[in-house]
């Protein structure tokens, strides 16, 4: 066993920022390209001669997971990679068997590994090159062959950059947990529409940290996390939902939160990724039973989620003075039925608390009444707020409307308990 070898992927343990370039379709003269992003994770699994890692590339593809795992083999002192998804890639579909690995080594800092395949029933030869850029970059490239490596088209190209220490501490070998409850609260007489603005490119990294640090340490004191999404129609917009129990709950647990040593942590790392946070509507149920079903939600216990998404619409109807029982009664009849017919799952309505905000180190939108309806759909790709006659419905809340109607096509993140 050669201590090089044996060594090669130490230098990709850890967390990453993962940029993506990738040839639409492959072997056929097509120079389209799609850019994307990901959040990638490397473990060394136990006994030093294998590791795992997985891509989560939410705003590519909902639900998406990408895998793969090494192993070194010390008597040909080489590598073996293995690559498959969770919607079936890698995999024959016949035998239930993973495709063939490619192999090979590093030499300095370029590693070449290489194997046989198929693509479309074409036999292809694969090729992946890895290339080390020191402690904080790599880059990741597959291409492929049809001429027996005469000649090589590159398809695939990833842009490794680690995630800084502050915002993912490593730790042991994760195990496989069950779900978790997804809160402690109930009954959210008052709940949060926050709406952030990020910097361009970081909001895989505000997912990370979010969904690892800030979830079970703000249900600790009292507050509920009811669901933390990607905007599908804003790539630099994080949206979530925070319960309460009442408002005079609010204030106190908002205080334990972010005097507490979680936040104090985290915060820098958190605030660098926004431009601005303070989008942010303070609603109560719009009747009774109106609020968000949070019974018998579950969450992911880590960052990978098996299942596929089901994505949530949400309307923000901005009115002229506070929604009166008329308008009321438009959205709890009329409205919900539509979305119900159109295929969505109504989960909730929502109108502005009227009660001054409690807690003003977290500004909130006063003075601004809204009504929020928040709908689920199945599985798979979200639908245009235009389809189903979503925006059909707007001349039926014209005459209290102060402004454009605000539609939000969201994906939820891998631990986001909404929409259960």
């Amino acid at each position: 066993m050669t201590a090089t070898a044996l060594h090669d992927f130490d230098f990709l343990i850890g967390r990453w920022a993962v940029t993506h370039r990738r040839l639409v379709q492959r072997l056929q003269g097509s120079d389209a390209w799609e850019t994307f992003s990901s959040t990638g994770t490397v473990w060394a699994l136990p006994g030093g001669v294998s590791n795992f890692d997985t891509l989560v590339a939410e705003d590519w593809r909902p639900g998406w997971v990408g895998m793969s795992y090494r192993i070194y083999h010390p008597p040909t002192d080489r590598w073996s990679i293995y690559w498959m998804t969770n919607d079936g890639g890698g995999m024959d579909a016949a035998s239930g068997r993973l495709d063939p690995p490619v192999v090979g080594r590093f030499q300095g800092d370029e590693g070449v590994f290489e194997g046989e395949d198929r693509i479309d029933g074409r036999p292809v030869r694969v090729r992946y090159r890895w290339l080390r850029r020191g402690p904080a970059a790599a880059r990741w490239e597959q291409a492929f062959s049809a001429d027996g490596g005469q000649s090589w088209e590159t398809n695939w190209v990833m842009d490794f950059e680690r995630l800084s220490a502050e915002m993912v501490p490593l730790g042991p070998t994760p195990t496989v947990a069950p779900a978790t409850e997804a809160t402690a609260v109930t009954g959210h007489e008052v709940v949060e529409l926050r709406q952030y603005t990020l910097h361009p490119g970081r909001r895989d990294a505000l997912v990370e940290l979010f969904d690892r640090e800030f979830v079970e340490t703000q249900e600790a004191v009292g507050m509920a996390v009811l669901g933390q999404f990607r905007d599908l129609d804003a790539p630099d917009r994080f949206v979530w939902l925070r319960g309460f129990e009442s408002l005079a709950a609010r204030g106190p647990a908002l205080a334990a939160f972010y005097d507490g040593p979680v936040w104090q942590r985290h915060r820098d790392g958190a605030n660098a990724t926004m431009v601005d946070s303070d989008d942010v509507r303070l609603l109560r149920p719009a009747w009774p039973g109106a609020g968000l079903p949070m019974a018998g939600c579950r969450r992911a216990a880590g960052p990978v989620r098996m299942a596929l998404p089901r994505p949530l619409s949400v309307c923000v109807l901005p009115l002229r003075e506070p929604a009166g029982p008329a308008l009321r009664q438009v959205c709890r009849e009329t409205i919900s039925a539509q979305w119900t017919a159109a295929g969505a799952q109504v989960l909730g309505w929502y109108v502005t608390e009227p009660a001054p905000n409690d807690f003003p180190r977290l500004p909130v939108r006063e003075g601004e009444p809204v009504v929020v309806g928040i709908a689920a759909w199945p599985a798979g790709p979200a639908p245009d707020a235009t389809a189903a006659g979503w925006r059909a419905l707007e001349p039926l809340v014209a005459p209290w409307l102060a402004g454009p109607v605000q539609w939000l096509r969201l994906c939820p993140t891998a631990r986001s308990a909404l929409p259960g």
